[in-house]
Formats: C-alpha cells, structure tokens, sequence
C-alpha cells in the first residue's frame, strides 16, 4: 500500500477553493511547489503524485493537465459491479449510499472489477421502464469514462473453435466479453480445456477484446482442474515467491535465553489443542481451571505469528496480498508458507512452541473479571479432535482411554466455563443461528463419494466460546490503551429490512419494535426462540439472518451487533488472517513497552488501517466466494447424473423468476423455474419474499418445505434446475390452466367493450 504523501494536503488545499474549476498543472504546481515549481524534478514528483491520486479516484484530470477535486464534478470512482446480461452498478462502498447503476452500453472497455470513473447525471424519463421500488423522482446513472486501476490482466475460460476464429470463453459470467484469440496465440490448445488467457487488447464498445492463451489447465474431470480455474477465476495466488519461501525456511524455533526469560512459561499448564481431524496447522490451545471461590480461569494461547512475520519483510508482503488462507475441498492454499503454518506456528503436542497467550479470570456468572496478555512459551500435552472431545463430554464409554489422565480432568472444567460464558452471551442478547452445513467426503481422485451433514457436538462450543472471549478482551484492551488495530465490525441491520421484516413477522404475531434503535439483538433473539418448534421456525430464521448486514474489519471499534458485544476483533487466526497479525502486532507492542504509543505515530496507523481494513474485507470476500463456488462444483458433479431423482428440499428464495430451494442434509442450492410452476399463473410479491399463485392461491416462500425432481443438469454453467415433484402440469392440468387463462383475458376484453364511451375512472395512486 503507498502511504501517505506530504503533497496531498498541498495539493486538496490548492484545488478546493476552485470547486468545479479545473486547475491547470502549471498554476497548481505553483500552488503545491511555491520556490520549486520551477525544478524539473520536483514538478515531476507532483506529476506522479496526482496520476496516484487520480487512480484512487480522488482527482479528476480533464483536457490534458487540467484537476479537479472529484468530489466537486459530476463524477464518481469506485469498483464496477457487473451483474449479468449486460447490467452492471458502480458500488458505493458506503452503508447507506446507493449503488450507481451503469446505463445500458455505458460499460466501455470497464470489466467487472475494476476501479472505474464514472459521469453521474440524472436517468432520462422512459415511457416504458419501471422505476425502482423506493425511487423518489428521476434516479442518477452512470456511464464509465475512465478504467483507473484493473482488476485483471488474465482471464480462465474455455477453448472454443469456429468459421469465425478461436475464442476463450470466460469461465467467470460477469465477464461479458468475446475474447478473440489471434492466430498462433493458442498454444494450440484443443476445443473444451480449460486455459489462462492474456488480455491483450480490452473491450470495445461491442465487447470484443484479443488475448492469448499463456497456460491449458485441463479439462473437466481431471483431479484438481476444478480448484485450479476457481482459484484463477478470483485471483488467488497459488505459488509463494522464492524470496517468501527463503525468509520462511530461514526461520529458527531455537530461543535464546534473553528471548525465553522475556515470555512467561507455560510448558508445564495442561494445554491442548482441539481441531477437526483433517486438520494440519494447529494454531490455538486451550486450558482451563476452576477457582476455590467459584469461577474459573481460562488460557487462549495462539500461535506467535509475528514473532516470524515482520513489517516489511517478504512474507509480510506476501501475507498482506492473500489476505487469509483459503480452504477448498481438497487442498488449502495458505496465507503463509507451509514452513510457518505447518510447522513452527502450529501447536504440535510436545513441541515447544513460541504464544501470545490471553489468561482471563471469569466469575461464575461467565463475566471476565480480569485480563491479561503477554507472549509465552506453551507446550501442547495433546492433540484432539471435535469427535474424541465431543464424545468424552458426552459420556460416551471407552472415549476417556485415549486421553491422558491431566487432559480428562481438565476438559469437564473447560466445559463448564464453556457453558457459564455461552449463558452470559445469551443473557446480554447475542445472537446464534447454528446454521446447519455439509461435509463433503472426497475419494482417492479428488470425486465427491458422499455428502453429509456437518454435526457440531459440545467441543465446537466450548472452543468457540473460549475463541469468542479472547477476541473480545483483546479489542477491550486495546480500546482501552489506547493503541490503534483493526477490529471486527458488525453494524446495525438495514432500516428498509427492518420495515420488510415488520410488514411479514407483523401479522404472524412477532413483535419487531417501530423504533429502529429499539430492535437489539435480544428482540431477535426472542424472535427465534418464539420460532422454535413452529412450522415457520425455518422461515423466521432465514429472514432474521438476511436483515443483518456483513460483518467486516474496521480502525474503528463499532462493537459487534450479532454478538451484542461492544468490543470485538479477531486474535484467534494469525495462521490465517492477516487482520488477527495486525491485531497480535498492536497487542505484543503493548506487552513489550506498556504505554500507547505517540499521539503522532497513533495518527499515522490509524491511516493506514483505515486502507487496511477495506483490504482486508475485500480478501475474506474472495476467499469466502471462491470456496463456496469450488464446493458447488464439487456438489453438481455429484449430482449431475442422478437426473430423475426426487430429494426433500426448502425454499431459500422467492425471486420474480422462480425459487431457489436447498436439498436437505446435502445442502446442495438450485432453482425451480417459474415455468416449472406449472400449477397456476404466479405472481412475485417482494415485501413478503414469496410467490403467489393467481387462480388457485397457492403461496410459496422462504423457508417453505417441499419435495422436487431434478429436472436439468447444465454442465456449462454448473447449475441444476428443479420441478415440484408432486405439481408437475399433466394434460388436465393443462387443460384446466389455459381455460382459467382464457376466462381471464375475455373478462379483461369484455370490461373494455363495456366500457365504451364511458369516461375512465381515476387511476389509484400507489
């Protein structure tokens, strides 16, 4: 990231007083430059300042060397958001400010991705469009001017051969362009495999672009070819640099003496670690005790990623790009090279291993009484898994015999503060979907061999708990200082999902507050303890989930709405997220000196990660979407042959063309058509999310229970298409549809016949 210049203040002060003026370069370089706007050098330094500036779409440049202040023009900058069949928006990137939709045509050579400038004016009217749903007056659209930064330079996509040439179709569909691929630029790669392919020329205005082909990947069904076009498609590197993976083997687990008398020992405490079974980086353990008056005092230890990762080094550079690591299916592409996350960062058992440890003191009630933080040495009496632990704490005969004595008299305690800490949480209000989620088994090859559901047993809970406790002393702490971090940010729901949930929850008899401020999350917690049990408990759950906004990283301390906690970071994962390092930099400072740092150096940090935080965001985004997509590739192929078969399913969304369903236990997503519907003439009704049927009043919504036949398995775009399986239209049906249909249109016709020569009744006003 480029900080900060001593220009840019210069340069706003210069161009703010002129408004929507443009300033030419020669006046604004003496403005900026005053005694040296006359050196060349230093007139070539403001030259790249402004270009910089002007790429992060704070400036404007216009007829040559002209500026401007964006914010003083009719022009936007942001990241384009292309939506399909040639919709697209220009993102706002705030809480409550619109998306700017992009005008048919007003793309230009912009892809999906890419930082864009955008000219807003107001939409001309249109006899034939419907204006939005919430629209006052004319809406501002957009039309993109300028490409300020690209997103990609490389596209993955397929191999196709015709009278007109070679071309690559893009794997990603929000990349509506033909690239043409120049004769002896294809590697002679066959018709259907999978390639990386060069942008050479970008898109025209009829979205024609050239590229070459530069590496064939495979073809559909080869191990691993499905991971690797995901991973291309979102831009994840795959491949550490050779100066990342020196500094990695580079790194030494020997301490010196004065490293081991400055970090408190804890190799001697009952510490473990309890992780999944495939798991190979072990990065938090726990312990637990419980205290002669009541109480008890629990320990965090995770792993000292910083101890290794330093600002400026090659790694840091190479972890602040990933962002986090990404776990696919079959493979996991790290944020850190194996050296560090397989093996001196991991807590294996008996292995001496560098922490930064949270030793938290909790009453009986599950409220942290006192905090402490410091870096330490651990080492890990046992590694456990979810299974072993669950089944211990369940009683379950036999499951004591593979712990070690210590370990067993230790994890009933770990459990019970597990529980006062989950009854604290629940009295203040937070929320816990506990949504259900699949486990996909792979085979030999990488195939799918079986799909099954995901069990969460009492040792999930008890680590989470303790995780959840630790990130939230951490930011308390660190608010507390004060020394600036990056926290975890949960905002307050929308206010328009707000309003929609009280006009559905409303009549069934839920109680959503009027008042905005008033709806915390004990009125949703209530809301879905009322559910529990009834026939809309999955209903009411879905839509409470979809009122709450995304949680993200921010240098602010906002508090964490879902958790009802006022503080909140991440700690727990410095293995794999960059933000839990940034957090553990801010923490073992604090540890090291005992004082906030400078007012000044506070200032410059604080800037920096108000750009980290946006980063960091957008890198969980792309992780979380190529991880969904990759599991969807694997769950189509498991299931594109079983063409015919019925499944048990639910509605997860009405939308106005269709429904999109989840089929139980496997969890795989897909669609029923609204021509599927073959019952009756439905109509989309967006407040209440459903569809309604016209004649016989059939309703379907959101979290609606229904069995469906797998209709359709598309293996271009890897979508499958559903039917009721008990709805499906036969002759009769059909029959009795169309005449429903045709009575219809006559009483429509003949009202107008009727009508003749009548004046027309006043239109009703919606």
């Amino acid at each position: 990231m480029k900080p900060a210049d001593p220009l840019d203040p210069a340069i706003r002060a210069a161009l703010t007083p002129r408004g929507s003026r443009l300033l030419p370069f020669a006046r604004l370089a003496t403005h900026v430059l005053g005694p040296d706007s006359g050196d060349e050098a230093a007139r070539e330094a403001l030259r790249e300042r402004l270009l910089h500036l002007e790429s992060r779409g704070e400036l404007v440049r216009q007829r040559g060397e002209k500026w401007s202040l964006t914010e003083f023009t009719a022009h936007r900058a942001g990241y384009l958001s292309v939506r399909g069949e040639g919709r697209a928006w220009l993102l706002s990137g705030e809480r409550d400010v619109p998306d700017t939709p992009i005008v048919k045509g007003g793309l230009g050579g912009a892809l999906d991705g890419d930082f864009v400038l955008v000219r807003v004016e107001k939409e001309k009217p249109s006899r034939t469009a419907r204006p939005p749903r919430y629209a006052r007056g004319p809406r501002e659209v957009g039309t993109v001017v300028k490409v300020l930064v690209r997103k990609r330079e490389t596209v993955v996509g397929r191999v196709a051969r015709g009278p007109e040439g070679t071309f690559v179709v893009p794997y990603d569909p929000r990349i509506d362009v033909r690239l043409r691929v120049p004769e002896g630029q294809d590697l002679d790669a066959p018709t259907g495999i999978w390639v990386e392919a060069r942008i050479l020329v970008w898109p025209d205005k009829h979205r024609l672009a050239t590229a070459e082909v530069i590496e064939t990947i495979g073809f559909d069904g080869e191990p691993g070819v499905d991971v690797e076009v995901v991973a291309r498609k979102h831009g994840i590197p795959r491949v550490f640099p050779e100066a990342v993976v020196a500094e990695s083997e580079a790194a030494s687990g020997q301490l010196d003496p004065a490293e081991r008398a400055a970090r408190a020992d804890y190799t001697r405490r009952v510490i473990v670690t309890i992780d999944g079974e495939t798991a190979r980086d072990f990065d938090d353990a726990i312990e637990a005790e419980e205290l002669p008056g009541g109480g008890f005092r629990i320990g965090v230890h995770i792993a000292d990623v910083s101890w290794y990762v330093q600002p400026g080094s090659a790694l840091d550079a190479e972890a602040w790009e990933r962002g986090t690591s990404v776990y696919f299916p079959d493979r996991a592409i790290p944020m850190l090279p194996e050296r560090l996350s397989n093996d001196l960062c991991s807590l294996r058992p008996d292995e001496e291993r560098r922490t930064v440890s949270a030793i938290l003191t909790l009453d009986a009630e599950g409220e942290i009484v006192r905090a402490e933080f410091t870096r330490s040495l651990i080492r890990s009496r046992q590694r456990l898994t979810y299974t072993a632990v669950g089944a211990f704490l369940e009683g379950k005969p036999g499951a004591a015999d593979a712990l070690a004595p210590e370990v067993a008299a230790m994890l009933p305690v770990a459990a019970r503060a597990a529980k006062a800490l989950g009854r604290k949480r629940e009295r203040r209000g937070s929320l816990d979907f506990d949504l259900p989620d699949a486990d996909v088994i792979l085979g030999e090859t990488g195939d799918v061999v079986a799909i099954v559901r995901e069990v969460r047993n009492e040792a999930h809970r008890l680590v989470e708990e303790f995780m959840l406790a630790a990130n939230e002393a951490v930011a308390r702490h660190l608010v507390h200082v004060p020394s600036p971090a990056l926290y975890r940010v949960h905002d307050r729901p929308d206010a328009r999902k707000l309003e929609d949930l009280r006009v559905v929850l409303g009549p069934m008899g839920y109680d959503v507050p009027e008042a905005d401020e008033e709806v915390t999350p004990a009125i949703f917690q209530k809301i879905l303890a009322q559910a529990e049990g009834q026939v809309e408990e999955r209903f009411v759950s879905d839509l409470v989930l979809r009122c709450q906004r995304k949680a993200l990283y921010h240098e602010e301390c906002r508090g964490h709405y879902a958790l009802a906690a006022t503080h909140y970071c991440h700690f727990t994962s410095p293995i794999r997220r960059y933000p839990d390092l940034l957090v553990h930099r801010a923490l073992v400072e604090w540890v090291a000196k005992r004082h906030a740092p400078a007012a000044e150096e506070a200032e410059g940090r604080t800037r920096w990660l108000a750009e980290a935080g946006p980063h960091c965001s957008d890198r969980e985004r792309r992780a979380e979407a190529a991880e969904r997509e990759a599991l969807a590739w694997k769950k189509f192929v498991y299931l594109k042959d079983r063409v015919g078969e019925e499944f048990d399913a639910y509605v997860s969304a009405a939308v106005p063309f269709g429904l999109f369903i989840v089929l139980d236990e496997i969890y795989v997503d897909g669609l029923i058509p609204m021509d599927r519907l073959e019952d009756d003439f439905y109509r989309y009704e967006e407040v209440d999310q459903r569809l309604v049927g016209s004649n016989l009043g059939r309703v379907y919504r959101l979290g609606d229970r229904l069995r469906v036949v797998l209709v359709r398995a598309d293996a271009d775009r890897r979508t499958l298409e559903f039917a009721p399986a008990t709805a499906s239209r036969g002759p009769r049906m059909a029959s009795r549809v169309a005449a429903i249909e045709r009575r219809r249109v006559q009483r429509r016709e003949g009202g107008r016949e009727a009508g003749k020569g009548k004046k027309a009744p006043p239109r009703r006003r919606r």
